[in-house]
């Protein structure tokens, strides 16, 4: 899309508050379908939601390559929006489900990369349609969208077994063991019936109130500790033993690493990185464009190093190495911008006002540099961290019977947040200058470094069932999550 709204606003003449609502409101639909892809995942599967979401993704394509006015691209976006939520609420999940522990954030890390690899493809794209008529140029960029959709649809139908998880869940424990065996154990039956064991003696403990001890004590506690009680006294005295659960401090955990992943401002590169190119001092289209493509490229290229990282140096570390790396890169780009003059007053270049404004603007070649490089290295400490792992987290932090739903809350956070950067983005920036905004997203990152400190744990190594217990352990013997040490698994 941050190709395609150059030449829908010529086409269809768009007004600046439609720009946004076209660009941003993608992602307030994902986080609508989002949620609903957690219900349905645990209601009919992890390989039907996926299904559903390449249905959506292909009408949504086909409505916008064929829109006329505002109004029909917002349903587009709409049906891609939930396509979207659902995509990124069951792909990490069902990647988590299907994958031994040795690799599983290797193997979770690719739905990062494949989203990477979409971006990248859409300003490759982009760039290569942006020389035919902005009659249609634009419509096969978005229509393009639904060949992937195609290929996910084909590959949920023929090829995808269905997560041995959700199997047991449903009490299929057979067909359960036949998956293990093809996909996660290599062929090797005796790991198989024990990994099948885990799973069903985690899934019984977790409905007995016990396991990840997210409900300690049951339900008979909780009815006779609300004896004598009011119906308010109860619900607070229930609701006190849910915030101090293990279940909680879990919810907190993937909320805050999603809310910190979008609240660095990515999306926002990611959706308007011609105009903000344009701002560095890049002002021809073709120059825009393909700075736009170097961004793509980084990105994915960091992405791949991190797929190798979390396995071998851990969650916890790479997160500290990101942040660090994004707050020093935001403030290099927001001090450039006020001391080489590419700070217009108010943002006006930023939003398109004043062409003329961002010309006369322009400082010296190495302060354009200066700011591109520092954007291009942003880009590349956030994919070796922050982008890859919040989706690793979010779907491996969970007792089975609460994973679902989670990562549907979880990926709710995220799309909501970068909906709301991106609505608001080019609004906020002429409110309190470009520099401003970069300056704002690095002092929320900032904030993230404690927080990973205080809340994350290193997870590497284990598996699912062993780290619900290990957050369960910790919180009897009254441990925060940040000494929750998680060692490698023995296996």
């Amino acid at each position: 899309m941050s190709s395609a709204i150059l030449f829908i606003q010529e086409e269809l003449n768009l007004s600046l508050f439609e720009e946004e609502v076209i660009v941003g409101s993608l992602n307030l639909f994902a986080a609508v379908g989002s949620l609903g892809a957690g219900f349905i995942a645990n209601f009919l599967g992890r390989r039907k939601a996926l299904l559903i979401s390449s249905a959506l993704f292909l009408v949504g394509a086909v409505i916008l390559a064929a829109s006329v006015n505002f109004g029909w691209l917002v349903v587009g976006r709409l049906l891609t929006g939930l396509g979207v939520g659902f995509a990124m609420m069951i792909a990490p999940l069902y990647s988590a489900e299907i994958s031994p522990a040795t690799v599983r954030g290797f193997l979770v890390s690719f739905t990062e990369v494949f989203v990477n690899v979409g971006i990248l493809l859409g300003y490759v794209i982009g760039f290569a349609f942006q020389f035919l008529s902005s009659a249609y140029n634009w419509r096969l960029m978005l229509g393009a969208g639904a060949l992937p959709a195609i290929f996910l649809a084909v590959g949920a139908l023929f090829v995808l077994p269905e997560s041995p998880r959700w199997l047991v869940l449903q009490g299929r424990n057979e067909e359960a063991k036949h998956v293990l065996i093809d996909v996660v154990c290599g062929k090797d039956e005796v790991e198989a019936q024990q990994r099948l064991e885990e799973i069903i003696t985690a899934n019984e403990e977790e409905g007995g109130g016990a396991g990840c001890g997210c409900f300690s004590g049951g339900t008979k506690k909780s009815s006779n500790s609300s004896s004598g009680k009011s119906p308010l006294g109860s619900f607070l005295s229930d609701l006190r033993r849910f915030l101090t659960s293990p279940l909680a401090r879990m919810y907190v955990i993937a909320i805050g690493v999603n809310f910190f992943q979008q609240a660095s401002g990515i999306d926002a590169l990611v959706y308007y990185s011609p105009v903000v190119f344009k701002q560095a001092g890049v002002h021809d289209k073709i120059g825009k464009l393909g700075a736009t493509v170097g961004m793509g490229v980084v990105k994915l290229a960091f992405v791949f190093v991190a797929t190798y990282l979390l396995d071998h140096v851990g969650r916890k570390k790479l997160l500290y190495v990101s942040a660090s790396g994004v707050i020093a890169c935001l403030t290099t780009v927001a001090v450039t911008f006020v001391l080489l003059g590419l700070n217009s007053a108010k943002g006006d270049s930023l939003i398109g006002v004043s062409d003329q404004k961002a010309e006369t603007a322009r400082s010296s070649a190495a302060g354009e540099a200066v700011t591109i490089a520092a954007i291009l290295a942003y880009v590349a400490f956030f994919s070796v961290g922050f982008g890859p792992i919040s989706y690793v987290l979010t779907s491996e932090i969970f007792p089975l019977r609460h994973r679902s739903t989670a990562v549907g809350v979880s990926v709710f956070v995220n799309r909501a947040v970068s909906g709301t950067v991106a609505l608001t983005f080019l609004s906020i920036a002429k409110a309190i200058t470009p520099a401003g905004i970069f300056g704002l997203f690095a002092g929320i990152t900032t904030v993230s470094l404690l927080f990973v400190w205080l809340m994350v744990p290193e997870t590497k190594g284990r598996t699912l069932e062993d780290i619900a217990h290990l957050f369960a352990s910790s919180s009897h013997q009254g441990e925060g999550s940040r000494d929750v040490e998680l060692a490698p698994a023995t296996k």
